[in-house]
């Protein structure tokens, strides 16, 4: 038996397109409850299927390499499981492969479409080089893997529609479908909360897409040629950033919101999905950034040294279409809203956000949409901090003006600078001496734009009923 100890890594091929191959919400979510649970079943895999090799996952515990060596009750370890992977090392490469056996059998019996992907390096002790290397591995398993799924129908089989793959279950409930090997498992993964009030939601619904910023700079804070050192460094890290990017802000926003008006799709790393109901997504973006802000992430070596302390930022798209329309569609609007966010993170780090309204069904892509729609009138993205100040010192103003002069600003910005002047000396004239008067700036007439189209959602005053007196 080959006794040289190996380091292996795990992977998931093509995940975005795995979670979001289907528009329905509770598939989506169970697919990602899949992947986020999927590594720490591995032990039980083996042993419910007769396998030898016992994998030891404790991310708590301290990990030494003296102390994996000398004990005989297990053949891997699991050093780190963070950013879609999962790195382990292992005793000699015959368990190595005697566990991919059983683990990718299941997979491809109880997964269906969802496909595994593992390399290993030999260890050499240095675990910089031995890291680097395993990753490097990996990206070469993952550029030889199809680009494009095989044929999977023949000729009489009736087909999902909305993964174009063979019908292998007909459900009944919650209605009639017939449905795919893979949307069948998905849903089985699907937890409903039971306190969530958005299965029935109707009206505007927001899609909100959140992913952290320059991660790799801060993941290089974790070498160590040292494998103890280096692995504590990982798992440090690997707290710091869920705890940070996702577990203490949407703790914040469950309490703000009771709960209520709002489902955590995806959440984990430092990447969060959230669908809310419209009116509180700009509450909930602020709410996000304010914990975020008010945070550090904490890196530790292996004696409890702190070896990174500093603020992080992210970046947030923000998505607002109706109720019924597709959710991936509404998704991948999200997510280009936040890349258009991190154009400007790039350039200066920061918080950003930018949004979209999904007025009618999209028919192209985002950028196309914002280049033909607002390019010359919109001030998106917005650094969230500054997006604050801006929005509190309009809204008097706009208030001032009222609902339907404000709708007035917003059809005559888009359609030219010369219609919004027009607009804004007209609402002048009527606004009271003593009320803010609209200013005639290109860059004011962006903001009031953005703010219009958005205002009935998120900027309207609020209308309280007079109770009639005797």
């Amino acid at each position: 038996m080959d006794e040289q100890k190996v380091l292996a890594l795990y992977d998931f091929a093509s995940k975005q397109e795995f979670i979001y191959r289907t528009s329905k919400i509770r598939e989506i979510s169970g697919a990602s409850a899949m992947l986020s649970g999927m590594y720490k079943k591995f032990n039980d895999i083996l042993s419910e299927n007769g396998s030898s090799t016992k994998i030891k996952y404790d991310l708590e515990e301290t990990f030494t390499v003296e102390g994996f060596v000398v004990n005989e009750d297990i053949d891997a370890e699991v050093l780190y499981d963070g950013g879609g992977n999962l790195m382990v090392l292992y005793k000699n490469r015959s368990k190595y492969t005697e566990a991919n056996k059983v683990i990718s059998a299941w997979i491809l019996k109880n997964c269906p479409t969802l496909s595994l992907i593992t390399s290993c390096v030999p260890f050499t002790g240095n675990f910089d080089e031995d890291r680097t290397a395993l990753y490097q591995e990996n990206a070469n398993r993952k550029n030889r893997y199809p680009a494009s799924d095989m044929p999977a129908v023949t000729p009489m089989s009736q087909v999902d529609p909305l993964t174009f793959l063979p019908v292998t279950h007909k459900e009944s409930y919650p209605y009639e479908q017939s449905i795919s090997a893979d949307r069948f498992a998905k849903q089985k993964y699907f937890n409903p909360d039971p306190n969530d009030k958005l299965e029935n939601l109707q009206g505007l619904t927001a899609v909100i897409y959140i992913d952290g910023n320059s991660m790799g700079s801060r993941l290089q804070k974790c070498k160590s040629s040292d494998y103890n050192d280096g692995v504590a460094k990982l798992r440090s890290f690997s707290r710091g950033v869920n705890d940070l990017f996702v577990t203490k802000p949407l703790k914040k926003i469950a309490e703000m919101l009771n709960k209520n008006g709002y489902r955590r799709v995806i959440g984990g790393g430092d990447e969060i999905t959230i669908i809310c109901e419209a009116k509180l997504a700009w509450k909930v973006v602020c709410k996000y950034f304010e914990i975020l802000e008010s945070e550090n992430l904490v890196i530790t070596d292996s004696k409890g040294n702190i070896v990174e302390n500093s603020k992080c930022t992210s970046c947030a798209g923000i998505s607002v279409f109706h109720a019924k329309s597709p959710f991936n569609v509404a998704y991948d609007i999200a997510e280009a809203a936040c890349e258009s966010a991190k154009e400007r993170a790039h350039i200066e780090d920061g918080n950003y956000f930018d949004f979209y309204y999904c007025h009618a069904g999209v028919t192209d892509e985002f950028e196309r949409l914002r280049e033909l729609e607002q390019k010359h009138t919109t001030a998106r993205p917005y650094m969230v901090s500054e997006a604050k100040k801006l929005f509190e010192e309009k809204l008097p103003i706009l208030h001032a003006a009222g609902r339907a002069n404000v709708k007035a600003l917003g059809n005559a910005a888009q359609e030219s600078y010369e219609k919004y002047l027009f607009e804004v000396k007209r609402i002048n004239a009527y606004l009271p001496s003593s009320s803010p008067k609209l200013s005639e700036s290109k860059e004011d007439m962006k903001i009031i734009y953005d703010m219009s189209e958005f205002y009935d959602l998120w900027f309207a005053k609020e209308e309280k009923g007079n109770e009639e007196e005797d």
